[in-house]
């Protein structure tokens, strides 16, 4: 199938997780991938993702450092000639109540998962708004839209990435460029692998037993509702937050 065939995907986060996922899917489908992480660029990174050398570029950036971003954004365009899909999958993990969370970690959090996001859309939307054409997706989370204690840093993010995502697609719609956001519940990612930890064996089956489908999901299922944002298949669909997350927002399963 070739739903991205020859578009150019700029995706953060994409050494693991959702965002090397979403690489992978988007190679399956035709896209021509340009990555952004932290993890300094190897083969390992390139062959894993699945594209060759000319159908693929890979940079080591810290999404909360604008000049950086600019730098990286420029060098893709002049690569591929445009940027056709954003997908913002950066992130950073957070646990703590409020009354313990310094602003330190705060401040880490939200300048990640929500500055990163914000710094990258406001310069690759300037490729798009040339071009007319777009699609930005984020990755937010189930916990901006429900409460979880302990989670008030990621969990607040992730509610500001929803926002951001809805006046985004405000500003940017008249220019032919569609934002949404995935909303994850649990996902079997190395974000998540510290719960896999014996000492916390029994805070992931609460986790767990929060989705109606009793598991956490695997990366290759979010990449498939980021594929579909991505696609022309959801041309009419902009400022929407898409839950994929197994049944955790939709109720409880009572025994009988």
């Amino acid at each position: 199938m070739d739903r991205l065939a020859d578009k150019v995907a700029l995706i953060t986060g994409v050494a693991s997780g959702i965002g090397l996922a979403t690489a992978q899917r988007f190679v399956r489908e035709g896209a021509l991938i340009a990555g952004i992480d932290l993890v300094e660029p190897d083969e390992q990174i390139q062959q894993s993702i699945g594209c060759t050398a000319n159908a693929c570029e890979y940079f080591s950036v810290d999404v909360t450092d604008e000049p950086a971003v600019e730098a990286a954004v420029a060098a893709i365009k002049d690569k591929f000639g445009r940027i056709d899909v954003l997908v913002n999958s950066a992130g950073v993990p957070s646990f703590g109540l409020t009354q313990d969370v310094t602003v330190d970690e705060w401040d880490r959090v939200m300048n990640v998962n929500v500055k990163g996001s914000f710094l990258l859309t406001k310069h690759v939307s300037r490729t798009m708004i040339e071009q007319k054409s777009g699609s930005i997706i984020h990755i937010a989370s189930v916990e901006g839209l429900d409460g979880l204690s302990g989670q008030i840093t990621y969990g607040t993010s992730k509610g500001a990435v929803i926002q951001m995502t809805r006046n985004m697609a405000a500003d940017f719609a008249e220019h032919g460029i569609r934002v949404n956001c995935v909303c994850p519940g649990g996902v079997e990612t190395p974000m998540t692998a510290a719960l896999n930890d014996e000492s916390l064996k029994a805070v992931k089956e609460q986790m767990e037993a929060l989705h109606l489908m009793k598991r956490f999901c695997q990366p290759e299922e979010i990449a498939n509702a980021v594929l579909f944002l991505a696609s022309d298949e959801a041309s009419f669909i902009t400022g929407h937050p898409l839950v994929v997350d197994g049944g955790w927002t939709a109720g409880v399963t009572l025994t009988v």
